[in-house]
Order: C-alpha cells, then sequence, then structure tokens
C-alpha cells in the first residue's frame, strides 16, 4: 500500500498514511498532533467546512488518498449527500453558499498559486463573515491538507481497495470519470 515499509505499531489501528509515517515515530506523533490540533473538530469552522477544505485542497492536488478519505468524511458531516462529489469534480459549480464559496476559493488559490494570494483575499473572506479566527483556521487547513497530501503522494500511500468500492456506490457524474481518482496510480 505505500512505497515504503510501515514499522510495526504495536496493533494500532492507524489510517494507512500513518502507518507509513510509523517508521519514524517521533514525525508520526507530531503529524499525529498537528492533525488533532488544526483539524477533526479543532479548527473555528465546522466539521463540514473542514472537510469541504479538504476536499477541494486534495482535488486540487489530485491526491486520490485524500480527495477518497476526505469527501467521505464530508459525506458523514454534511447534509447535502451529494456535495462532495460536486467538489471534487468542480467546486467553482457545486451548490455553495457564498462564505463557503469564497473559503474554497481561497483554499484552492493559497494550494495552486500560494504568492498570488493578498490582502484582498482576507478581506473578501471578512467581507463574507468569517472572523479573524476562522481565516486563521482556513489557512492553516489549507496549509494542513497540501502538506498531508504531499505526504500521501510521496510515500506513495493510497486507500484500500474498499474506500474504491464504495465511492464507486455513491460518486456519480463527471467525477466518478476522473482518472486521478478512480484507477489507482502505477506504483
Amino acid at each position: 500500500m505505500a512505497w515504503i515499509e510501515e514499522a510495526e505499531t504495536d496493533g494500532q489501528d492507524l489510517p494507512a498514511l500513518f502507518r507509513a509515517l510509523s517508521l519514524d515515530p517521533k514525525s508520526l506523533e507530531s503529524v499525529k498532533q498537528l492533525n488533532e490540533a488544526l483539524a477533526f473538530g479543532a479548527s473555528a469552522l465546522n466539521r463540514a467546512q473542514e472537510e469541504a477544505i479538504a476536499t477541494v485542497v486534495a482535488a486540487a492536488n489530485q491526491c486520490r488518498y485524500g480527495a477518497m478519505t476526505h469527501s467521505g468524511f464530508l459525506r458523514r458531516h454534511c447534509a447535502d449527500r451529494s456535495l462532495a462529489g460536486q467538489l471534487i469534480n468542480d467546486f467553482a459549480r457545486a451548490d455553495l453558499g457564498l462564505a463557503d464559496r469564497r473559503m474554497l476559493e481561497f483554499a484552492v488559490k493559497l494550494t495552486k498559486e500560494p504568492a498570488a494570494v493578498t490582502r484582498q483575499d482576507v478581506e473578501d473572506l471578512r467581507a463574507v463573515g468569517f472572523e479573524d479566527p476562522q481565516v486563521l483556521s482556513i489557512v492553516l487547513l489549507t496549509c494542513l491538507y497540501n502538506f498531508m497530501n504531499r505526504l500521501a503522494d510521496g510515500l506513495g500511500v493510497d486507500v484500500p481497495p474498499s474506500y474504491q468500492t464504495a465511492m464507486q456506490r455513491w460518486l456519480t457524474g463527471p467525477a466518478a470519470q476522473a482518472q486521478w481518482l478512480m484507477k489507482p496510480k502505477e506504483r
């Protein structure tokens, strides 16, 4: 499942990415603490917003592991079960409110063109109701998920076949045809 051998994890049930990091217990613990400090309900955003950011960042990076895992989390934390597929395919066309649209536009811009982010981008987030702690969370989460995507792709971590099967059951439309998402990379 990964390009490198995994260390023994004492029977811990770790996600595939964390298992790949298990060769270096200190790094594994640091990455786990970073995730716990910034995401999974610890940010100034709600869980659906956190997972929406994770999903669009993974889609922008074409990170199969991130897109599959976080779109699944998004489906659990969002009333609109079709939103995950919309975000994977083209977040700009997704059925979103203005604040969430601006949040995701910012996350994708920071992912694809970090040097192009300006004070005006932050002002645009404030103009739709985000307060400074939420803006900080948007930036931190975007950075975190870019980091995690790079780890997954750099270590050759992929999702278990059961994720692929589950996603094929619920994902429809153009996202279900995305080559980068639906077919594992040659590893």
